[in-house]
């Protein structure tokens, strides 16, 4: 079998192209009608990778209503070209905008996609039942994934637990706690039936995994609030060896590194001038708009660059300032940018060497959607809850030696680091509040730009008040008070609205969230 990136590159062309005028004349993906399929190994598996095309970039993860929807409510980005980012950045958006409906969209077809394979596995599993399982698995894993991440976007949703008849394209909305319920079965079966990255093989790089899942399931049980198995799951990924910590930041993110120790959840596409013309360029790249492109629609906010702390190696390997040089390209001198911003997302910034076609969007991508760095940061945040300040410390460290290039705080301050004052000093504080917000801090820059931060300040509200102290208000307090953006209510824009056309086009089947 080929390597998952390039199985996506394809995956990805087929879900695009076939998006002609018969794919619009469908029903709304809310209601999404039965795909034909059958039911013998061969094709089933095919529908089963089609589940790793889901991620492409121009299907689901990597345009304009994931940001809208993951990160421009919150403090990392500022919008750039694309005025409508504006809406969300002050929370003037409405229950008609068109990337929520989009991002709606597109999630709803992805579940479908799951839900095709998940309802093929029985006839599979009569002449091949080890196959069938493998199937069901990874399928019930992405369904979950998909699921999880639709209910942090909206909360409440139709919950679509199979492929719909056309009897039942119009359902009630199901509650958080219900999608939740589905989202941690799905995740169980896959832990307990799909092999570890070492059993899939080298052949297999780029399946999720059992630690892919457990992986999961600490992020879902910590954003749940239950520490005790978000500690649990977290554990098990950490004891159990399938991952680790990549020793180099800046190169984590490489697109040589598309399978590298630390990615969980590959999601690397590979550039093939064979199928890619025209307009393929990568809005991944392209909307982040540096250098070949001077539209940007996001760029890195002050407020994320002035975060770091004095010397953290990890500011130089993410922010991509005025001054910085692309090596080989336009004479090594810095590169042009738009008038409203000094910063861009050093992640997607490589050499000219990676330029396919010397096109800055025609580049390799290897974006982040689960790593063990947060697995890491799970642990340790479940670990301070549960008043295990021992283990909570241990794995923080743990990022911030990596983040140091492997070193001890005192051996930074041995080489001069910092002029002589080090980096990233050892955090030691044994109050529940204060850790908190220090880890909460190193989510921050540790995942920074990588679709994290808007979800954990949503449930930060739910967690701590702004001194990091137990009850709530922590977010409300930051964006509203801190960050003077007086449009934002908690109640209101910590879940966005069903897009109104489904609720219109519903019949009064489909109610719009509270708020709204």
């Amino acid at each position: 079998m080929k390597r998952l990136a390039y199985i996506n590159l394809l995956l990805a062309i087929w879900g695009t192209v076939s998006c002609s005028k018969s794919f619009l004349d469908k029903a709304p993906q809310a209601v999404l009608s039965t795909a034909t399929i059958t039911s013998d190994t061969s094709t089933l598996g095919m529908a089963v990778n089609r589940l790793y095309g889901s991620l492409a970039w121009r299907e689901y993860t990597l345009g304009r209503q994931q940001w809208s929807t993951h990160e421009l409510c919150a403090d990392d980005y500022i919008p750039g070209s694309d005025a409508n980012m504006n809406f969300f950045q002050n929370y003037s958006y409405q229950a008609d905008n068109g990337y929520v409906q989009q991002y709606w969209d597109r999630t709803y077809q992805n579940i479908h996609y799951c839900n095709v394979v998940i309802d093929n596995v029985g006839t599979v599993a009569k002449s091949a039942p080890a196959s069938a399982l493998l199937y069901e698995a990874q399928g019930k894993y992405f369904r979950a994934y998909y699921n999880f991440d639709l209910t942090n976007v909206f909360g409440d949703a139709p919950l679509r637990d199979h492929d719909p008849s056309a009897a039942e394209y119009n359902i009630v909305k199901s509650p958080h706690a219900d999608i939740i319920k589905l989202v941690i079965a799905d995740l169980k079966f896959a832990s307990a039936n799909l092999p570890t990255r070492q059993q899939w093989g080298t052949s297999n790089l780029g399946r999720v995994t059992k630690g892919t899942a457990q992986g999961l399931l600490a992020k879902v049980y910590l954003y749940e609030q239950d520490y005790t198995n978000a500690k649990l799951y977290a554990d098990s990924v950490i004891n159990g060896g399938e991952y680790s910590l990549y020793p180099n930041y800046r190169n984590l993110f490489s697109p040589d590194q598309l399978y590298s120790s630390e990615n969980m959840m590959p999601g690397g596409y590979i550039f093939n001038s064979a199928i890619w013309s025209g307009r393929w360029y990568n809005p991944y790249l392209q909307y982040q708009g540096l250098p070949a492109f001077a539209n940007g629609v996001i760029y890195p906010s002050d407020k994320l660059v002035n975060s770091y702390e004095s010397g953290d190696p990890r500011l130089a390997a993410t922010i991509f300032t005025k001054t910085d040089t692309i090596m080989g390209y336009n004479n090594n001198k810095p590169v042009a940018f738009p008038a409203n911003t000094s910063y861009a997302n050093k992640k997607v910034i490589w050499p000219f060497t990676y330029w396919n076609q010397s096109n800055f969007s025609f580049q390799n991508v290897n974006p982040m959607f689960l790593r063990y760095a947060d697995i890491v940061l799970i642990d340790a945040e479940a670990s301070n809850e549960l008043g295990n300040t021992a283990d909570a410390l241990k794995y923080l460290e743990q990022i911030r030696y990596r983040a140091r290039g492997n070193m001890t705080f005192t051996a930074t301050v041995a080489a001069g680091m910092n002029g002589g004052a080090g980096i990233l000093p050892q955090i030691t504080f044994n109050s529940k509040a204060q850790l908190r917000l220090a880890i909460w801090q190193e989510r921050r820059i540790e995942l920074a730009l990588e679709f994290n931060r808007w979800f954990d300040l949503v449930r930060y509200n739910k967690v701590a008040t702004a001194d990091g102290s137990n009850g709530t208000g922590y977010t409300e307090n930051l964006l509203k008070y801190v960050y003077g953006r007086t449009g934002f209510n908690y109640a209101r824009f910590s879940h966005f609205p069903i897009p109104a056309t489904y609720i219109t086009s519903s019949n009064g089947v489909l109610i719009q969230n509270n708020n709204w």
